[in-house]
């Protein structure tokens, strides 16, 4: 009863956001808050000590905003960017519904995971990389187990050598996502917050900068494990028929968003929460057994969406409230008297982007959500009257301390949804295994920096 409760609840409050977004007005901007408000009471049941946190913080900020007189406006705002994470991050991650039930993902999963040693780590990072633009965290959560799963030897014991080695390589591939796909919800905050960007420079410079970090995992993970001999493999046939339907998903997904956008001048965050739900019902429509009807395979999506549905609600509520505070905290702290006493004129651009890669990581290590110090640090760089760097570059920087974060925070998502999969502490699966990958990264980020603002 409560999973088909929360099932209503996340459509109604996705109907909501996207009338909001689509047409304004009272009526869908005050439905799309109290949606959200009732998701996170109906949900807070199945959630875990973080959202209790998360909504304890947005509780008392909320309180502190509705007390002064100029509060009620920023209250408001900030219940429509938490209406507009939750649903965004809902709609996009509900294509693991069809994902997880699709052969076609099986099968190219493990056929990324069962390379041999010389091509392991690109084919998994890359793997990765490509599933998680497409599927989101969905990526990680089907990934993971496959990966614990190739590593279990014939006598039922784990190689753990190998363990580590793909699901390192799985992290270091699906976090530079956040550079540049707009499936992501980094580039959907960042764009929310900066509209005067150059998005082409954005893609292009992301897209760059994730192959040369993909290709320095490889590096790192080739020096780490030299001199230890990996088991010999023969990898199953090449996919053509599951990588051509995947493929085929993915095509309409991007073209699908492409051509809205042109159409409606929609934005791509927009976009893609119209497209994305209509391509999960098309692919789980496309799964029916030989001899159903297709209205008989869709009749069975709504019991498959109740049973995801406690797990889309934590990612909403804990992602849209993460988004609140961030908001928040920016009108409840006195920024007029903070930015007033920061003195940029003498930064240079590239130690102010420097620094914000450290701020967001440093932030994770607290359990502070990047998507808080994200839209925080958004609204605080929006109020200095003379920016030191370009805020193309901005998003840059800040898209990398997200991307970083992934790996090197014991509290990102990424690393949580792991840990839970794989029972691997979250301390394991970053200070242990790729804070030092993260610093290599870091150093030659300050480079990139050096180089876009010279």
């Amino acid at each position: 009863m409560r999973a088909a409760l929360l099932s209503t609840i996340l459509m109604i409050a996705a109907a909501f956001v996207l009338g909001a977004r689509t047409y304004g007005g009272p009526v869908f901007e005050v439905g799309a808050g109290i949606c959200f408000a009732a998701l996170c009471l109906v949900g807070l049941a199945t959630s875990t000590l973080r959202e209790w946190l998360l909504l304890a913080v947005a509780t008392v900020l909320g309180i502190l905003l509705l007390q002064s007189e100029t509060g009620a406006a920023t209250f408001a705002e900030a219940m429509g960017l938490a209406a507009f994470f939750s649903a965004f991050i809902m709609l996009l991650m509900a294509l693991k519904i069809a994902a997880e039930r699709s052969n076609s993902v099986l099968v190219v999963g493990r056929y990324l995971i069962q390379q041999p040693a010389a091509g392991r780590f690109i084919a998994t990072a890359t793997g990765g990389h490509a599933l998680g633009v497409f599927l989101n965290f969905a990526a990680i959560s089907l990934m993971a187990p496959l990966i614990q799963n190739a590593a279990k030897r014939p006598d039922g014991s784990t190689d753990t050598d190998l363990e580590r080695r793909q699901l390192s390589a799985l992290l270091r591939g699906f976090a530079w996502i956040l550079l540049w796909a707009p499936t992501t919800l980094a580039q959907a905050v960042l764009l929310t917050l900066f509209t005067e960007v150059d998005l082409a420079r954005i893609v292009t410079l992301g897209i760059l900068t994730s192959i040369l970090m993909i290709g320095v995992g490889l590096f790192y993970d080739r020096a780490e494990w030299r001199g230890v001999a990996a088991a010999p493999t023969t990898p199953p046939p090449f996919p053509k028929v599951a990588l051509l339907r995947l493929g085929t998903v993915c095509a309409t997904l991007i073209l699908a968003t492409a051509a809205l956008q042109l159409w409606a001048g929609m934005t791509t965050a927009l976009a893609l929460m119209f497209v994305a739900p209509s391509v999960t019902l098309l692919w789980f429509a496309a799964q029916r057994p030989p001899g159903d009807a297709i209205g008989v395979q869709l009749a069975r999506f709504w019991p498959a969406l109740t049973g995801n549905a406690a797990g889309l609600a934590r990612s909403a509520i804990a992602l849209g409230l993460s988004g609140f505070i961030g908001r928040a905290l920016a009108d409840v702290l006195p920024m007029a008297a903070l930015t007033a006493q920061l003195d940029l004129a003498g930064v240079p651009g590239w130690a102010f982007l420097a620094a914000l890669p450290v701020l967001i990581t440093m932030g994770g290590q607290i359990a502070l959500s990047p998507i808080i110090l994200v839209v925080f640090i958004g609204q605080v760089v929006q109020s200095i009257p003379k920016l030191p760097a370009d805020p193309t570059n901005i998003v840059f920087a800040l898209s990398a301390g997200w991307a970083i974060s992934m790996f090197a925070s014991p509290n990102a998502t990424a690393t949580l949804l792991i840990s839970a999969t794989t029972n691997i502490p979250p301390t394991r699966l970053t200070w242990g295994w790729n804070l030092r990958y993260g610093l290599i990264c870091y150093a030659l980020l300050v480079v990139i920096f050096a180089l876009i603002e010279a």
